[in-house]
């Protein structure tokens, strides 16, 4: 089998299809293109599998990819809009950096660090437990699976955590608890 001219072929039979359906879904031509790059260089990466397969085949497994990309590129903009609405509130839930003083901003960037500074500290296991569940928005169930661990062990990796997480922003916003 020539591998190129498999390529283009699958490549011209369906990239008119496959870019339509991401700009659909996107509404944006260039994440579109970018998604459309990723389906094909994983059709590259595939393709003596998918030379084997009938062309709806094909076009199915092509398609399986593309929504699965979409889902990702959705979830992953989501998240990126969460966690900028959230710089831009305080705990209390209250816009704070758009009217407050200077000062707000410092304080702000400092428990982010403090934050940060204690994740870094968690356990492998609570670590990347909480990153699944805080930045994949997975539930314990997914975590549970994708880790091979029963929801149970997620639940309680995430409650140390979160502990942990609340310990350390409480030392930083009263450290006269500690003397």
């Amino acid at each position: 089998m020539d591998r190129e001219a498999e390529f283009r072929r699958l490549y011209e039979a369906h990239r008119v299809a496959v870019h339509a359906y991401f700009a659909g879904r996107t509404g944006d031509r260039q994440t579109a293109g970018d998604l459309m790059q990723e389906v094909f260089l994983r059709a590259w990466q595939h393709l003596d599998k998918l030379a084997g397969l009938p062309e709806d085949g094909q076009r199915g497994w092509l398609f399986t990819v593309a929504r699965n990309l979409s889902v990702d590129a959705a979830r992953h903009q989501r998240t990126l809009e969460g966690t900028q609405r959230d710089l831009e509130r305080d705990p209390s839930g209250r816009p704070a950096l758009a009217d407050a003083p200077a000062s707000t901003a410092v304080i702000a960037a400092e428990r982010a660090s403090v934050v940060a500074e204690a994740i870094a500290q968690l356990p492998d296991q609570q670590r990347v437990t909480l990153t699944m569940a805080a930045a994949g928005e997975m539930n314990s169930a997914e975590i549970g699976t994708a880790l091979g661990v029963p929801a149970g062990t997620v639940r309680y990796r995430l409650s140390l955590a979160r502990r942990a997480l609340a310990e350390a922003l409480g030392d930083y916003d009263d450290p006269q608890e500690e003397q």
